[in-house]
Parts: structure tokens; C-alpha cells; sequence
């Protein structure tokens, strides 16, 4: 199994850590894990041109088509993005704004240069694909769930990976970072479980 997990920390932080130790338990349950941190790319936001509608690719020239490919191509996610009031950070909210142009309702990847007579109409039979999410956010509880400051992220992560046929299957949110920088031993235990959940061995 193949498994792309992607952190979205600037910091290398407890979201960082997180998202280390689950990409670390899938690979000890098998899986062979391609780690990428999001701030070494250069993802741009949508600048809302349209072109993309008119000729089915985008004019942006960065490393969108790059990941996306990547996550096209892989079984399982890791994806941990820190929280800043209620939304997730901008390398992120960068890369949800423009990835669901590049899974279509076919579930097929589109990339740029390719046009929507291009894209297979029929989806290509491939094995189900998960995604595990990690977030963490300076709000203690509860707090933290009734302002939205984790459940907010996620939700965002959810939608734009379910626009690629990718089903979240479990999630992690880490709170009081402010107080509490480090990851505790249970945010570890179940980092872990989700990373073995995902290769499939739980």
C-alpha cells in the first residue's frame, strides 16, 4: 500500500509530530510512506481567473500537478494542517482552494494542458482510497469544538479530499498547544492507530 502523508506545519510542531508518528506506524504495518511538507513547495492560491472552466487546465505554473499526482496515486493520506481561527493555514487553504479542479466528477485527475474531452468518462477501477486528517489549534476544550476551531479545518480537508473520491476515515485534534506544546502520550497512542488503521492493521 502507498500512503502520501503531507504536513502542512510550518513550525514542526505537535502537527508535525503527529503526522510523523502516524506516517511512521503505517510504514512499520507495511505500507511505504512518501512524507512531504507542503512549505518546501510552491502552491499558489486560485486567483479566481476562470480559466480553467473554459480550457480545462489551470494557468498557475507551480507544484499543485506534482502533488496531486501524487495523492491520485497513492491508497491512503496523511494530511495535518495547523488551525488559525477556525480555518486551516494558508499553504493549505492554497492547496484546498484549487485541488478539487484537479479530481473531476469522474474521479479521474486532471492536469494542466488537458482538456475535458480528455478525461476519461468512466472511472478506472482502483482500490478504495482513506485519508486520515491531524489538526491542532492553541484553544483549550471545549472550547476548541464549540467555536469550531478544530471541527472547522476538518470539515475543509474533508471536502476537498472527498472531491477526489478520497474517504476520511479518521482524525485527530490536538488542543491547549498554547499551554501545552508538546504531543501528550494518548495524541501519540492515537496518531499511531491511525496510521495503522489506514495501512490496513489495526
Amino acid at each position: 500500500m502507498r500512503v502520501i502523508a503531507i504536513d502542512a506545519s510550518r513550525r514542526r510542531g505537535v502537527v508535525s509530530r503527529s503526522v510523523e508518528e502516524a506516517a511512521a506506524a503505517a510504514e512499520t504495518a507495511g505500507a511505504t510512506v512518501e512524507r512531504i511538507r507542503l512549505y518546501d513547495l510552491d502552491i499558489r492560491s486560485c486567483t479566481g481567473c476562470g480559466m480553467c472552466k473554459v480550457t480545462g487546465a489551470c494557468k498557475i505554473d507551480d507544484d499543485l500537478p506534482w502533488l496531486a499526482e501524487r495523492i491520485a496515486a497513492a491508497q491512503g493520506v496523511i494530511l495535518g494542517t495547523p488551525s488559525y481561527f477556525r480555518k486551516p493555514d494558508g499553504a493549505t487553504a492554497a492547496l484546498l482552494e484549487r485541488i478539487g479542479g484537479f479530481f473531476p466528477d469522474s474521479r479521474q485527475l486532471r492536469l494542466p494542458d488537458m482538456g475535458p474531452r480528455q478525461v476519461p468518462h468512466t472511472p478506472v477501477a482502483r482500490e478504495a482510497r482513506r485519508a486520515v486528517l491531524i489538526t491542532a489549534c492553541g484553544a483549550p476544550e471545549p472550547l476548541a469544538t464549540f467555536f469550531g476551531y478544530t471541527t472547522g479545518p476538518m470539515r475543509h480537508l474533508r471536502q476537498a479530499l472527498g472531491s477526489g473520491g478520497i474517504r476520511t476515515i479518521g482524525s485527530l485534534a490536538v488542543t491547549d498547544t498554547w499551554r501545552h506544546p508538546e504531543v501528550h502520550q494518548w495524541e501519540r497512542d492515537k496518531a499511531r492507530s491511525l496510521g495503522r488503521i489506514l495501512a490496513g492493521k489495526i
